[in-house]
């Protein structure tokens, strides 16, 4: 009788573990960090690249006296290679936003 209350034990003990594997899956849960540190990271590099640019602009004003025509008179300027699909550019202010 003890015997079969041990295995009782045990067998219940292993579903209430099998059952909390399923709700906390490591690979899962690794797998959804990662993404969510790259999506981070995406971001984080977009503002970054935003700001450099922005830097540029004022760079060219300061050394032309204007704000640059468009984002390619940038890269004439100082060699940056700009993926200028990527922002919205006003020529008159010298604003950029990532798009």
């Amino acid at each position: 009788m003890l015997r079969s209350f041990c295995i009782c034990i045990i067998s219940l003990g292993l579903s209430f573990a099998l059952v909390s594997c399923e709700d906390k899956n490591p690979v899962q849960q690794y797998g959804n960090t990662m993404v969510d540190s790259l999506k981070t990271a995406k971001k984080v590099e977009r503002k970054v690249n935003v700001l450099e640019v922005q830097k540029s602009i004022q760079e060219f004003h300061a050394a032309n006296g204007r704000y640059p025509a468009d984002l390619n008179e940038i890269t004439a300027f100082n060699g940056i290679v700009l993926e200028s699909d990527k922002y919205t550019y006003n020529p008159e202010t010298g604003t950029l936003s990532e798009k």
